[in-house]
């Protein structure tokens, strides 16, 4: 399964999470219910769409640093600090959803 399918099955596993995990927090408190659920839905979001755009990043750079490698081996160093680079796109999503969570 090639990089950019996987992230994107995380990002729609996170968005369907997400709505269930508020649906169940509006269903038992009614008076924090709508609070609660723009929350977890906004997490939801900022993780999809994170790594939707990382599994992009991941694709597009990961092909280039594959063909460079395969010209140079001695580029191998260079070259998997921007595919980690574009990984980290997926992390600054999850660090924005845990400070949504730690908001009050």
């Amino acid at each position: 399964m090639s990089s950019i399918r996987l992230l994107v099955l995380i990002a729609v596993l996170s968005l369907m999470m997400g709505t269930f995990i508020a649906n169940t927090y509006a269903a038992e408190e009614q008076s924090e219910g709508v609070a609660q659920q723009d929350r977890f839905m906004a997490m939801a979001v900022a993780v999809g769409l994170s790594c939707i755009g990382a599994g992009i990043a991941v694709a597009g750079t990961g092909a280039a640093a594959t063909a460079a490698i395969t010209e140079k081996p001695e580029l191998f160093g260079r070259t998997i600090v921007y595919v980690g680079m574009a990984e980290g796109v997926a992390i600054y999503g999850l660090l924005i959803a845990f400070l949504i969570w730690i908001s009050v």
